[in-house]
Order: C-alpha cells, then structure tokens, then sequence
C-alpha cells in the first residue's frame, strides 16, 4: 500500500476491443488487464511483468521517480526548475478553443518527447493567468508557446522563441530544434 501512494492509478476500459482502440494500440496491448507505467506526459516507462505482490512494488519503487511532473502552473515554479535544470522554460498558453486543443496535442504528440526534455514545460490558460497577462497573452489570441531564458531578469521582452497558431507535431520539432538555447554557443 505504502508504494502504491508514489502512483497515480487511471483504469482505461478498453471493452474487449471496442473502446479505447488508438490507445491500446499506442502502448500495443494485446491482452487485459495490461498494466503499464507512463510519465505524466503519457511516455511508457515500464510494463508489469508479473501478478504477484512483489511484482506490483517492485514496478512501482523501481520506476515511480522516472515519471517526471506535469507541466508547471506558474512563471516562478518553471523558472526556478529550469534554474536548477539549466534548460529553457517552454511555456504553453492555451484557451478551450479547437486550436488550442490541437496545439496542445501536438506538443505532447510522441514524437517530440525527445525535444521536450530538453525545456521544462510549464501551462497555462490565456484566459486566467497573471502569467498570460505577464508575457502579453491575451484570451482572444491564437494559442501560443513561449520559449523563455529563466535568467533573464525581464524574459517577457525577449523571448527566445514564440509560436503562435495551431501546428503540426512535425511544424513545432523544427520550430523548437530553431530555438537558441540559453548558454550555448
């Protein structure tokens, strides 16, 4: 019990098949229950091997820490993060619009994990945040990314990158590979 509260449990009913395709065929599931360990961001860490209870512990102390966090809430959590981490913050602002829904999935889409370790990620809404209202975000505006130096002592004014409007997987990898990371050369 005291290994499972380093977890966060999500019960996927996949109906024998009718239900939740896409996602069994992601993480390809062949039988149920299939139980799988993701970071927060929905990469796969690890796959139970077996039922017993040592199983169970041993899958969770072995892989709970490698979950990573959840795209921070705010300025001041991601910058001192990406203080700590000496990466850049890469900052979402989004509405509950279509693009925004696309932008966001986008840039969680698989093929960007790889470039996504390399900021820390933080989200907001534009409708909502001071933050939106810091980095001039505004709710009626397309969707957009910050990429922003957390030593900047105003990085509000120079951005090291803004994406704007909905984009592709694809469009926001070259988009994130053109970013001048802070300290190199």
């Amino acid at each position: 019990m005291a290994a499972s509260k380093q977890v966060v449990d999500v019960f996927v009913d996949c109906d024998w098949g009718k239900k939740n395709v896409e996602l069994a065929g992601r993480f390809k599931v062949n039988g149920y229950p299939t139980v799988l360990m993701t970071d927060s961001y929905g990469r796969l860490i690890a796959t139970l091997q077996g039922r017993d209870a040592h199983s169970v512990i041993k899958l969770i102390e072995d892989n709970a820490k490698k979950g990573g966090g959840a795209p921070l809430a705010s300025w001041e959590k991601a910058s001192a993060a990406a203080k700590k981490a000496k990466l850049p913050v890469l900052y979402l602002f989004t509405t509950t619009d279509k693009d925004s829904e696309e932008l966001e999935e986008a840039l969680f889409d698989p093929a960007l994990y790889a470039a996504l370790d390399g900021f820390v990620v933080a989200r907001a809404s534009a409708k909502e945040s001071a933050d939106a209202k810091r980095f001039g975000v505004a709710a009626g505006d397309p969707p957009a990314i910050l990429v922003l130096d957390p030593k900047s002592d105003k990085p509000e004014a120079a951005p090291l990158k803004k994406i704007t409007g909905k984009k592709t997987a694809a469009e926001l990898a070259k988009e994130l590979e053109s970013v001048a990371k802070p300290g190199a050369k």
